[in-house]
């Protein structure tokens, strides 16, 4: 195994479940000497099998959308009353 340092989180996550992907150890065996959880370790197996080497990249758990934003239409009615009636939000 090559000494080098990984340049991704991802290839550091593969170098730990290599030997489970080789079968060289089972989970549970391997879940005992790994500073990381059994569970983790099952994610990590998941998202290489499905999307390989980049699914082990770290992902933004950001929203990626606002559940209480006002209505676009509600928003377009507001900025035509303020322009018919010359009033600010607050008089609307």
């Amino acid at each position: 195994m090559p000494k080098t340092m990984p340049k991704s989180t991802g290839e550091e996550k593969y170098r730990w479940i290599k030997p489970i992907l080789d079968k060289e150890i089972s989970i549970k065996q391997f879940a005992k000497v790994c500073p990381f959880s059994e569970r983790a370790i099952k994610y990590w197996l998941a998202r290489y099998r499905e999307y390989g080497l980049g699914g082990l990249d770290n992902k933004s758990t950001r929203p990626k959308s606002q559940p209480n934003e006002t209505p676009i239409r509600t928003k377009e009615r507001i900025v035509e009353l303020r322009h018919k009636n010359r009033l600010c939000a607050q008089k609307l």
